[in-house]
């Protein structure tokens, strides 16, 4: 599921989505829990990619006659996890007005619900294609996991640039 972002779009329940994910969320509603809920969200998205990582390092410390090539484009894979997954946890929080307004807009609560859920989304399909070890010794597996990383730090940049956007 590769939505983009769409502001009109009401007919899901984003903040529900989110909360079916990740155990005692409660939101950004109030200002007080925003940090808290913030890094939950993160936090929960860091492990999954942890557990992804850790798969593609058992194929590469099993795979005893693969193709280098192979082991290259896993190498290579592993270092942009390794880049999204510091990036999704050592964002800073600064002072931005996300987390210091008292009343933020519904409207653009579930946009930010949205994209949370998109990035799940893509986490969910990306750990779909991890579920046949087999698999990530093909080309084209290892393109759609490329290619899924990248739509996932796309929606991590979105998040980011939606959160400064109270500013």
């Amino acid at each position: 599921m590769n939505d983009k972002v769409d502001a009109g779009s009401t007919a899901r329940d984003w903040f529900a989505e989110l909360t079916a994910r990740i155990p005692n969320f409660v939101g950004y509603q109030g200002k007080d829990q925003r940090r808290t809920a913030d890094k939950m969200v993160r936090d929960t998205m860091v492990f999954k990619l942890d557990d992804l990582r850790e798969i593609l390092s058992d194929v590469i410390e099993k795979a005893n006659d693969a193709e280098t090539s192979v082991i290259d484009d896993i190498s290579k894979i592993l270092r942009t996890m390794n880049e999204l997954r510091d990036k999704v946890e050592f964002l800073g929080y600064g002072d931005t007005t996300f987390f210091t307004d008292e009343q933020l807009d519904p409207d653009f609560l579930s946009r930010v619900y949205q994209l949370e859920t998109q990035i799940y989304d893509n986490l969910d399909e990306l750990e779909t294609a991890f579920e046949s070890p087999k698999d990530l010794g093909r080309r084209d597996t290892l393109r759609d996991i490329r290619k899924r990383l990248e739509v996932i730090s796309q929606d991590f940049a979105a998040r980011k640039e939606t959160l400064k956007s109270l500013q």
